[in-house]
């Protein structure tokens, strides 16, 4: 028996009579659905990996997560004791604790060379270039951020590095890992110095084993990407797969005519994507999250994003979230569980929102079941699957999310009043006007709203409810509690274990009430920020 479902998704009165409505139909083509977010996951530098509770949070990524990889900065830092003087054998036992435990974890990492060692470069003293280090040499960070003095020892360095991995883990294991050129070109430009650091690197590594990976230009802002593309095809240099980072708040998606694209953080990486795709080379986003700066990465804010774009990025080979843990020190080791850092989880373990977001889509089916009828610019996405045990098989991943800032506006045809509304098309309230045939606007926020979802299935016998998951500001946001004690900057054993039952996700269900022939309808509201998976 063939089974549509049809998904209606229709904004309450509150909400001005503006709808939108999407279908999901489980009757057309699937297509594969590839966990591309797995295969990698950020971390801050690799001397962090010798410590037990990083170790411990790493665990839990691979076992909830289903993480498969990891990237980090400063493999060769000073702070990981590989090269005590110019000339002297390196010294890998650091770099050993690091890897033996990723390999117990069946771990594959994206190895960043990076950053220099203090052997190799000539600065600091009297009549020297002052020592440039990564975020102002904070804690143990000694992240050296300069080109060697000769890419000659550069090169050594590298295929030692190789060579020690390849002997200690066997060339099979080492060959399905990836080796990514420095990060962000930090002091390192492009094109010079940075081509003859990548030379150097990629024929060192080559030099050991052609099966070797190796890549980059790992840039912040996607930056340079054709250009490298351009100039490692010019030079012959070998390049396995193609790097680079981006967040919705870099400068491109600050333009007056990007900041209000609710998704021009997928435009900016999808365009990319397709200069590594003309010269058949893989892709991978190795840094990204739902923004810097103000951007919350601890509330539901963070899942909504995720969901939004793990559906967008498809065409990505890897898609690595910056980071796993809070466990980081780029700007000093912080206290509180809540200080907005990058981490799916704080220091002290707690699962933050969207932790939990890529929990629930670790379970996600591996096709992917057509969804139509979204209106391009709406704050709602929906993303569907096989799978999830339900009686039809489907899961939703439903998110309402936007841009901070990023207003949006709809006419309400009956009143032709332009209204605030987070499922409209205009974000330009003049021209939401001159569209509605009316000068005036109803400044109304109305950024949460119910969706009703339309479940058409002929004549199969409907469940009686669904499977429902949320994450918002009061399912799944242990921040709440926190704030609630007056954010504290230290927490005890009782504290922390109540912001782990915060944070859990509970299933709740919903009615699924009859409506039309062969129809069953279940509701939900959707807050402002919030990522939500039904099980059907």
């Amino acid at each position: 028996m063939l089974l549509q479902l049809l998904v209606i998704l229709v904004l309450p009165a509150c909400a001005h009579g503006a709808s939108v409505s999407a279908v999901i139909d489980l009757t057309a083509p699937t297509s594969p659905f590839t966990h591309n977010w797995k295969r990698c996951i950020g971390s801050g530098h690799m001397l962090l990996g010798t410590r037990s509770d990083w170790r411990r949070h790493l665990a839990l990524a691979t076992n909830e997560l289903g993480v498969t990889g990891i990237r980090g900065h400063g493999l060769l830092d000073d702070d990981m004791s590989v090269l005590p003087s110019k000339g002297a054998p390196p010294e890998f036992y650091n770099v050993d604790q690091v890897m033996d435990f990723l390999v117990s974890l069946a771990v594959k990492p994206v190895v960043e060379l990076s950053f220099m060692p203090s052997a190799l470069v000539s600065c600091g003293g009297s009549d020297q270039p002052s020592c440039q280090y990564s975020f102002g040499d904070p804690g143990s960070y000694k992240g050296l951020n300069m080109p060697p003095d000769n890419f000659g020892d550069w090169y050594d360095l590298v295929k030692q590095l190789a060579e020690h991995l390849v002997s200690r883990y066997g060339e099979d294991e080492v060959a399905s890992w990836h080796f990514e050129v420095w990060n962000e070109m930090w002091g390192v430009p492009f094109p010079d110095p940075y081509m003859s650091l990548y030379n150097a690197s990629a024929l060192a590594l080559k030099h050991v084993s052609p099966r070797l990976r190796v890549g980059g230009p790992a840039t912040m802002q996607t930056q340079f990407v054709g250009e490298f593309i351009a100039a490692t095809s010019s030079a012959r240099l070998p390049v396995d797969f193609v790097s680079t980072h981006f967040y919705p708040t870099d400068p491109q998606c600050q333009t007056n005519q990007t900041k209000s694209n609710i998704d021009c953080f997928a435009d900016e990486v999808l365009a990319a994507q397709k200069l590594a795709a003309a010269a058949d080379l893989p892709f991978f986003i190795t840094e990204y999250n739902d923004g810097l700066g103000d951007t919350s990465r601890d509330d539901a804010s963070a899942a909504g994003f995720v969901f939004r774009m793990v559906g967008k990025m498809q065409p990505l080979d890897m898609f690595s979230w910056w980071t796993f843990s809070d466990v980081f020190e780029e700007g000093w080791m912080r206290s509180a569980p809540f200080h907005n850092g990058y981490g799916l989880m704080t220091m002290q373990g707690t699962r933050k929102p969207a932790w939990r977001a890529f929990e629930m889509l670790a379970g996600a089916g591996t096709e992917r079941v057509r969804v139509t009828g979204v209106k391009n610019g709406s704050s709602l996405s929906v993303l569907a699957t096989d799978g999830g045990g339900g009686p039809l098989g489907l899961q939703l991943f439903v998110a309402n999310w936007h841009r901070v800032d990023a207003q949006r506006f709809s006419c309400v045809s009956s009143k032709k009043i332009c209204a605030v509304d987070p499922t409209g098309s205009f974000t330009d309230q003049a021209l939401c006007n001159a569209d509605c045939g009316s000068p005036t606007s109803e400044a109304v926020r109305t950024l949460s709203f119910e969706v009703t979802l339309s479940i058409k299935h002929g004549s199969s016998t409907a469940p009686s409810e669904a499977a429902v998951y949320r994450i918002d500001s009061e399912h799944a946001n242990p921040q709440v509690l926190w704030a609630s004690w007056g954010s504290p900057q230290y927490i005890t054993k009782s504290q922390e274990a109540q912001l782990d039952e915060a944070s859990r996700v509970v299933m709740e269900t919903a009615e699924l009430v009859p409506g039309g022939p062969g129809e069953s309808l279940v509701a939900l509201q959707l807050e402002e920020y919030c990522a939500v998976r039904v099980i059907i």
